[in-house]
């Protein structure tokens, strides 16, 4: 949603008055479509942390200083792609101030698992029998998520992944800001790859790999590395998130074997 990502680019660099950020919010037909744009509270349920005040509309992670922001870290493992597939389980960690102060992990019932991803995942249909189904999974989810910025690595797909099963499930999709792992990594994190098993390799973070819990926590780790080498003019939350975006890239080239 191009005018979506507009709006949210002008709110991070300053307060919008109401007329204008309503006028801009009705020419994003994807969302004037299922809510009133006009109603901030409906913002902030569907996740975005702006207020209303004298007659503006403020962002609130512009000015927040990132060691007072809550970022959730999320992970989810799949039977397939946004379009086919469904979450069969989701993990996340929610920090702090660098302190874990939140913990969610569900596995999801699905009728079947393909075999290809009970090899990945080690999950099983069997594991799922009993599981909660998807539409009480999403809404424990969306109450502990909030407003908190969301993060994981790969965030496009976590995200995309969560904000269709929302929308599916009649809880509205998600308007979370959000952070990439990967990006923030590759420009804080002189390194060849950026993958979460070889960051954790690097870094010597042990757990299982392709359980959503365990990859959360783990991107939360790389997450916690990154923000302590972040550059000292980098102070607030939508700070951080510009420069995970367009900061330089630290990437290294692959040394090659001699012989």
């Amino acid at each position: 949603m191009k005018n979506l990502d507009n709006l949210l680019n002008l709110l991070a660099s300053k307060d919008l008055a109401y007329t204008e950020f309503v006028h801009k919010a009705l020419n994003i037909a994807e969302l004037a479509e299922i809510f009133d744009v006009g109603d901030i509270d409906l913002w902030q349920i569907l996740g975005l942390d702006i207020v209303k005040y004298a007659g503006k509309v403020e962002l609130k992670t512009r000015l927040r200083p990132i060691c007072d922001q809550e970022f959730c870290i999320v992970d989810v493992e799949t039977t397939g792609g946004v379009k086919s597939g469904q979450i069969i389980e989701i993990g996340a960690v929610k920090i702090l101030s660098g302190d874990i102060v939140g913990k969610f992990h569900s596995l999801v019932y699905a009728p079947e698992v393909p075999e290809n991803i009970t090899e990945l995942t080690g999950i099983s249909s069997d594991d799922l029998t009993n599981a909660p189904k998807i539409k009480s999974v999403m809404e424990r989810f969306r109450h502990f998520l909030g407003s908190a910025v969301f993060v994981a690595h790969n965030v496009n797909f976590d995200y995309g992944f969560v904000s269709k099963s929302m929308s599916d499930c009649g809880f509205g999709i998600l308007l979370n800001r959000k952070l990439c792992t990967i990006e923030l990594a590759r420009r804080t994190i002189a390194f060849e790859r950026y993958g979460l098993s070889a960051l954790k390799e690097l870094f010597n973070i042990t757990n299982t790999h392709h359980r959503a819990f365990s990859d959360a926590v783990a991107a939360s780790e790389i997450f916690k590395i990154s923000l302590s080498r972040l550059p000292q003019n980098v102070k607030t939350t939508e700070e951080l998130i510009k420069f995970s975006k367009t900061a330089p890239n630290l990437r290294t080239k692959p040394i090659l074997n001699e012989g």
